[in-house]
């Protein structure tokens, strides 16, 4: 099996979005930084920047605690890695 470090070293496609006001529940602008990939993982902040670094926090425990209980954690794969299978 795979180390935590080698799945924190992937390059894991991140999207990021600001919350309208309705859903952040304050007149302050909030952000939502996820990683589609894997269900579940994502965070807030107060700017794009404080999102991904809450995000970075939450996928190091996210894989700490997949990587114990014997999960797969899925690998992104980008489209040159596709062309080389073809």
């Amino acid at each position: 099996m795979k180390k935590l470090d080698y799945y924190l070293s992937l390059d894991y496609p991140i999207l990021i979005r600001k919350m309208k006001r309705d859903e952040a529940g304050t007149d302050e602008p909030r952000y939502i930084a996820q990683i589609p990939l894997i269900k579940g993982l994502l965070a807030e902040g107060e700017t794009r920047q404080a999102a991904l670094a809450n995000l970075e926090h939450v996928k190091r425990l996210a894989f700490e605690l997949m990587l114990k209980q014997g999960k797969e954690i899925p690998e992104p794969v980008f489209e040159d890695d596709l062309k080389a299978v073809a």
